[in-house]
């Protein structure tokens, strides 16, 4: 009798973990996992939510990838779940979105009612990525691009490669609200376009807390990340059209940003940022040798022209008001509290000096010696 009784017991653990497989399986059948969420502007300050759910249907032996794509015009993104979930079979979770998008004109409004939203869903991780797109999201969500599986995948292993590969430097969605919080920095977002059949990282956006209130040129990401953090790999390639310096491409770029602060004779606050790089030389068409003494006029000739180029980068910042390169948090550290809130104001970067020195080394230029 005894030895009946357990395997009575037995029997009911096996069928609890047979019935406990059997519900997972039907939850995950019916879950819909959002991975893209976009965001446009309409009019009467009303937006476009977008959001794309990629799908594995599995019938007999073949398995097939789908997409569930809804858009919907609304006063909040919760508003705009609700009415998108009576549209699937599925149950809309937000715990797997990868990437955020804002269209432009939208971001000129202010995100922060948006961001505010997304703050509070617990269910959405602050590592997400986000980032503003020329036009359309809901077009950029919609479109299949040719040579790419599925535009949703395709937009975060973009973003993932250019922040791993420090090309971009690496933005958030906690990354923009801390700097959206922060008195001494404004926040930024990778910028994407497209460019025929595929999309691009076409620049920086700049944002005066919550707005957007102007962009970097792809050209200007390389001279703007060095002057924004320190990086340790990463690729820039340059031309100057001149006999010494035709074209030049290094690799494993690593640099030093150092930012220190001073008051002038006028009491105005004054900011020097001094940037060590070094780089591998993968390809050099120019008529120095870098195997002699001339690299060092090679190497004095890229410090001018990127100590130049950074140069003109903040000074941009600086006409359109932005803090994007954190030089109020240098002030803040160095200052009393009461001299912080005296010197804080919103456009306190126009009226500072701000100046880069860089200097640029040759770490190494190949196998190749002539």
């Amino acid at each position: 009798m005894h030895h009946r009784g357990r395997l009575c017991v037995l029997a009911l653990f096996f069928l609890a973990i047979a019935a406990g497989c059997s519900s997972d399986r039907n939850i995950l059948e019916r879950v819909g996992y959002v991975r893209t969420v976009g965001f446009d502007a309409e009019k009467d300050n009303m937006i476009r939510v977008t959001v794309n759910i990629p799908l594995i249907i599995a019938e007999a032996n073949e398995t097939r990838q789908q997409e569930e794509i809804f858009s919907k015009v609304v006063r909040s993104s919760k508003e705009a779940r609700i009415l998108m979930s009576r549209r699937t079979s599925r149950k809309m979770v937000s715990g797997q979105i990868n990437t955020i998008l804002f269209n432009e004109e939208l971001s000129r409004r202010g995100l922060w009612s948006h961001m505010d939203s997304l703050l509070r869903d617990f269910t959405i991780s602050k590592r997400t990525e986000i980032a503003v797109v020329e036009e359309s999201a809901r077009d950029i969500i919609e479109t299949h691009l040719p040579g790419h599986s599925r535009t949703n995948q395709y937009i975060d292993r973009m973003l993932k490669k250019e922040f791993e590969t420090q090309t971009l430097p690496h933005v958030l969605l906690h990354h923009f609200c801390r700097d959206y919080f922060d008195e001494g920095r404004d926040p930024i977002t990778p910028f994407l376009s497209k460019s025929g059949k595929d999309l691009e990282v076409s620049g920086i956006a700049l944002f005066k807390k919550d707005r957007m209130v102007g962009k970097l040129s792809a050209n200007d990401i390389f001279y703007f990340s060095i002057i924004y953090h320190d990086q340790d790999r990463g690729e820039f390639t340059l031309g100057l059209n001149r006999p010494e310096l035709y074209s030049i491409s290094f690799h494993a770029i690593n640099n030093t940003t150092r930012k220190t602060i001073s008051k002038t004779p006028d009491g105005r606050y004054r900011a020097d940022i001094r940037i060590n790089i070094h780089g591998g030389v993968t390809e050099y068409i120019g008529n120095l040798k870098m195997s002699t003494s001339e690299r060092t006029e090679l190497e004095h000739i890229l410090s001018r022209h990127i100590e130049e180029e950074c140069n003109r980068v903040v000074k941009k910042l600086q006409q359109l008001g932005v803090d994007s390169i954190g030089i109020g948090q240098y002030v803040r550290n160095k200052v009393s509290y009461q001299e912080w809130k005296a010197f804080y104001k919103d456009n306190y970067i126009q009226d500072m000096d701000i100046v880069v020195h860089t200097n640029f080394k040759v770490k190494n230029f190949g196998n190749f010696f002539y």
